[in-house]
């Protein structure tokens, strides 16, 4: 008898995703850091008065009309420490979520989910806030449900970056609560749920294509964000206008009742 041979296992078949090169994240560092030394150069980017002139979150004024703050703010940061740890989950973070979301989805999600944490803070917090967390906690959110929207197609790796993603959240949340911390915890809770909001909404819908159909649709090429030729991305910003729409009314309601409750 001869030995059983034992069959060579099938490769699995690994599905490139369609992505983007990060663009939008490093504008928005770019920003925070210009911003940031201009702040230094008039007063101090630690002092309450350049802060205020400059468009930080504070309640008081954002009650009296200036919602205007409530972009700004999150554009600024208080000492070199939080711009610097900001910078850094902005360089990690937001690479990846406009990479996988697309430049057009990406900049709604950093700058409404940014709106949604500032507008949370200032119904509930009385102090003076800013920095680029609200849009980063955004950005976690949706990275958070786009692994889990995946995690099917990515299967043990979607798996543990969706852990590795809570255990981060739980990290940020002892961090918050500590003592003497002086986050601002009300941001972080608002920019989450904006930017889960709007990643369920906006998370790429990937479908398998015929490589052959790529011939008669050439168009694509020009496209990356939607396919690669293999994976096609078939949702779009332009496809969720009316979710973005409503969402935007809904932020508008919400500041109408943070004023309210500031009353």
């Amino acid at each position: 008898m001869f030995p059983q041979q034992q069959l060579p296992k099938q490769p699995s078949h690994r599905v490139r995703l369609p992505m983007v090169r990060p663009r939008w994240a490093y504008v928005f560092l770019a920003i925070n850091v210009l911003l940031f030394f201009a702040m230094e150069l008039t007063g101090g980017s630690e002092d309450s008065r350049t802060l205020i002139s400059f468009g930080a979150n504070y309640a008081p004024a954002v009650a009296a009309g200036e919602y205007w703050r409530l972009i700004t703010a999150n554009f600024l940061h208080i000492g070199l420490l939080h711009l610097l740890v900001n910078s850094y989950a902005l360089y990690i973070l937001g690479a990846e979520v406009e990479a996988l979301f697309g430049h057009p989805r990406f900049i709604v999600i950093y700058l409404l989910s940014g709106v949604s944490g500032a507008i949370f803070s200032f119904m509930l917090t009385q102090g003076l806030s800013a920095g680029a967390s609200t849009s980063l906690f955004g950005l976690f959110g949706a990275l958070a449900i786009y692994f889990y929207k995946q995690r099917r197609l990515l299967g043990d790796f979607g798996q543990q970056r969706l852990i590795s993603l809570g255990f981060t959240l739980l990290i940020n949340v002892i961090i918050g609560l500590s003592p003497g911390s002086r986050i601002d915890n009300w941001g972080h809770v608002g920019g989450l749920i904006g930017g889960a909001i709007l990643g369920w909404f906006l998370c790429p819908h990937y479908e398998l294509i015929n490589p052959f159909a790529e011939a008669f649709a050439p168009a694509l090429k020009d496209k990356p964000e939607l396919s690669n030729g293999e994976v096609m991305d078939t949702n779009s910003l332009a496809k969720q206008a009316v979710t973005v729409g409503l969402f935007t009314l809904g932020l508008v309601a919400l500041t109408i009742i943070a004023r309210l409750v500031q009353s």
